[in-house]
């Protein structure tokens, strides 16, 4: 059993899971990291995580290759929209931001119950609320796509020898 099964299946009813998100890029001068569900902010592994309101909607198979979260969160003061918008004439305009979500236990920070593979934001938002909506989503790996089919009448080695 996962730590994150045994999470809801043994918790004493006091412990909260903490929801951080880890969002940086290489021209970046430094890695925002936020929680959701503690307003003070928190010190987890000499990193400090900024209390940000968002909501943070994960897809529903944790367990494949095409993982997404559907994030929004307030921005008020444009700190991550302007380092976001500075990429483009940065020296890597092509390398898309990335974000790692993870969940801790609040008595126990040692290390994540969970803890999301490395997801790219290809398209971030802002609306005039103040709010910053992205869809984190895995890398694409197979970008190249041919449109053909791969048939036994086409190549007859799929069969085996």
């Amino acid at each position: 059993m996962t730590d994150y099964t045994a999470f809801f299946l043994n918790n004493s009813g006091g412990v909260v899971p903490l929801e951080c998100l880890e969002i940086s890029h290489p021209s970046l001068s430094k890695t925002f990291r936020y929680i959701r569900n503690d307003e003070d902010g928190m010190m987890i592994g000499g990193n400090f995580y900024q209390y940000q309101p968002m909501s943070i909607k994960r897809s529903n198979v944790t367990n494949d290759l095409e993982q997404k979260l559907s994030i929004t969160l307030a921005d008020m003061e444009d700190e991550l929209m302007t380092a976001i918008e500075n990429i483009r004439s940065s020296a890597y305009p092509r390398v898309k931001p990335q974000i790692i979500f993870k969940i801790y236990r609040d008595d126990d920070l040692s290390n994540p119950m969970f803890e999301m593979q490395t997801l790219e934001i290809p398209i971030i938002s802002k609306d005039s609320t103040g709010l910053v909506t992205f869809d984190a989503q895995a890398p694409e790996l197979n970008s190249v796509k041919t449109g053909r089919l791969y048939t036994f009448e086409e190549y007859p080695l799929l069969r085996g020898i």
